[in-house]
């Protein structure tokens, strides 16, 4: 016979790992786009070692992560009167805009991102973060019901 708290602490160890397999992925993500892209980069302009670039885009990711979860919501309440296309095009904004500040966030005061290059970067990793995230909510009834 199950008890009941050991379903709910599986399910919280469940989130919980997928919510730090969505980080690793949305780090890893940055670090190629910074490789990639000429107007980001993860390092001050001295150049730092692998481990301060690694760290950079971890708290980057993980604070891009964190006002995504924080803000989305509220703006989404927000711009409901907003037409269709145009909160389209305004999700590549404000997204590029949670970036600019996750990256400004760093309390090493490494990095940097161009603003346009930061929406490119943005889209990218949301598109990531939310491939992964379903992709490890398949067959899962709870993470279904919180969708929802």
């Amino acid at each position: 016979m199950r008890s009941v708290g050991g379903g709910r602490w599986r399910r919280v160890a469940s989130q919980m790992g997928r919510s730090v397999t969505v980080w690793a992925v949305s780090t890893v993500t940055m670090l190629v786009l910074a490789g990639i892209l000429p107007d980001f980069r993860l390092q001050s302009p001295d150049g730092d070692s692998a481990t301060d670039i690694a760290m950079t885009a971890a708290v980057g990711a993980g604070a891009f992560g964190l006002l995504s979860a924080l803000v989305w919501p509220l703006m989404v309440r927000l711009l409901l009167l907003v037409p269709a296309l145009v909160l389209g095009l305004l999700v590549f904004f404000l997204n590029g805009g949670l970036l600019l500040l996750a990256i400004d966030a760093n309390p090493a005061g490494r990095g940097g991102v161009a603003p346009e290059t930061a929406v490119v970067v943005a889209a990218v990793m949301s598109a990531v973060a939310s491939a992964t995230g379903g992709a490890l909510a398949v067959r899962d009834d709870d993470a279904y019901r919180r969708r929802l």
